[in-house]
């Protein structure tokens, strides 16, 4: 992982503080140390990163499957990271991971966020605006950053 966005990472996103990463290029995904559970299954984050948010996806692996257990979107506010939105899976109503579906959750989860933003400042923006924005904010964590 590159040097400087290691250092934004330990100061953007505190809960990654003394956490060991690893960086999978192929995906463009940086993934936290997993545990195992005493059923079997490894937990740990895949991150997403981009300069104005953060996307983490709670993740499990079982025999069978790779299920998707949460999605907790933080947003940085100049000092430190703030969680805008959260969702969780589990019990009988998980979901296998898939990338592309839980993209458009995140896209959700952020169009909901902002459109509550523009409501507390009195402000009314159409539902499709905040849609493409979202995605586009979304699409950023996508992005390659590093050389």
């Amino acid at each position: 992982m590159n040097t400087t966005l290691a250092l934004i990472a330990a100061k953007a996103l505190p809960a990654l503080s003394g956490s060991s990463l690893t960086y999978n290029a192929e995906k463009n995904v940086c993934l936290t140390l997993g545990y195992t559970s005493a059923a079997g299954n490894t937990y740990y984050k895949a991150i997403r990163l981009s300069d104005r948010l953060a996307i983490y996806y709670h993740i499990g692996e079982g025999y069978a499957r790779t299920f998707l257990n949460g999605i907790t979107l933080f947003a940085w506010n100049g000092q430190k990271a703030n969680i805008i939105a959260q969702k969780f899976w589990g019990g009988s109503n998980w979901r296998c991971f898939n990338e592309r579906s839980a993209k458009e959750e995140c896209i959700l989860m952020l169009k909901n966020f902002l459109a509550g933003q523009a409501k507390a400042m009195g402000s009314m923006v159409a539902d499709r605006q905040l849609v493409d924005f979202s995605r586009t904010m979304v699409e950023a964590t996508y992005q390659k950053h590093l050389a």
